[in-house]
């Protein structure tokens, strides 16, 4: 797919969204009765409800257990968990939106659902309070540090898991790596390939998992997609209007996937 971008967004909108690639519903039955806006609304990032469910099924959840989300922008991760599960789930964000608490309510898991705003760096709970740890499309942000991975660890049960859901690179970026796939720089340059997080984890904690998703690349087309059927970019706030061109930008131009999404899966080392 290439497209003439120079007069963005004055473009043939509706060729641009057909020529992208849909997540097909039926690969996912376990979001039946879902919509596509049910599995994108109230999400940044790419995979949507898709993503979170394949990053939920590995941590083999149950009725009751403590789960912390973090990174968890609006909440709908924690929503889909306590829904989904019946575990009770810790929000965390920089500034975790009111409404949480209140859509949890709405929905009668009210008492599943706690929302904390707070640095992802400085977590105020107590060690081994949960039983695992959930993190989608967020955790570049914070947690790339030689020291987070311990750090975070702590907050785990010693037979504690957490799986990370994140955009990535095949492989590491280089110096000559084009500069469209430098997408929100610089947070760009701490997306890392799933052989990176691999070595992140591994001094402290047995990886399970740690790979492309085999939807990756697919993912950043769904969304992009998803984000032209619901608006058009011409009455977009111009953040997210420069979002999608730069989006439509990179995958005009990675033909082999080099930009895509990894699950890493990970279990507390025993001491």
């Amino acid at each position: 797919m290439k497209y003439d971008l120079s007069n963005w967004p004055e473009v043939n909108l509706d060729q641009i969204r057909l020529s992208f690639r849909e997540v097909p519903l039926a690969a996912y039955p376990e979001l039946k009765g879902y919509s596509r806006s049910n599995i994108h609304e109230g999400l940044a990032g790419q995979g949507g409800l898709f993503l979170a469910s394949d990053m939920a099924k590995l941590l083999g959840l149950r009725n009751g257990m403590r789960v912390l989300d973090l990174g968890c922008g609006a909440g709908t991760t924690a929503i889909y968990l306590a829904r989904t599960y019946g575990v009770h789930v810790d929000a965390v964000d920089m500034n975790v939106p009111e409404a949480l608490n209140q859509r949890a309510v709405s929905l009668g898991i009210g008492h599943l659902v706690s929302s904390t705003s707070a640095d992802c760096t400085q977590l105020p709970f107590a060690e081994g309070y949960f039983d695992a740890v959930f993190s989608m499309n967020a955790f570049f942000y914070f947690g790339t540090g030689p020291a987070y991975p311990s750090y975070l660890l702590k907050f785990l049960k010693s037979d504690g898991e957490l799986v990370i859901g994140s955009p990535c690179y095949a492989v590491e970026l280089s110096e000559d790596s084009p500069e469209e796939f430098l997408l929100e720089y610089p947070a760009c340059l701490k997306v890392h390939s799933p052989g990176w997080w691999r070595d992140h984890f591994a001094k402290h904690s047995t990886v399970l998992h740690s790979a492309l998703h085999p939807l990756g690349a697919l993912f950043w087309e769904d969304r992009v997609r998803f984000l032209l059927e619901n608006e058009n970019p011409r009455v977009m706030s111009p953040g997210k209007r420069e979002m999608v061109y730069a989006m439509i930008r990179m995958l005009n131009r990675d033909t082999d996937g080099f930009v895509s999404h990894f699950i890493l899966h990970a279990k507390k080392a025993g001491k």
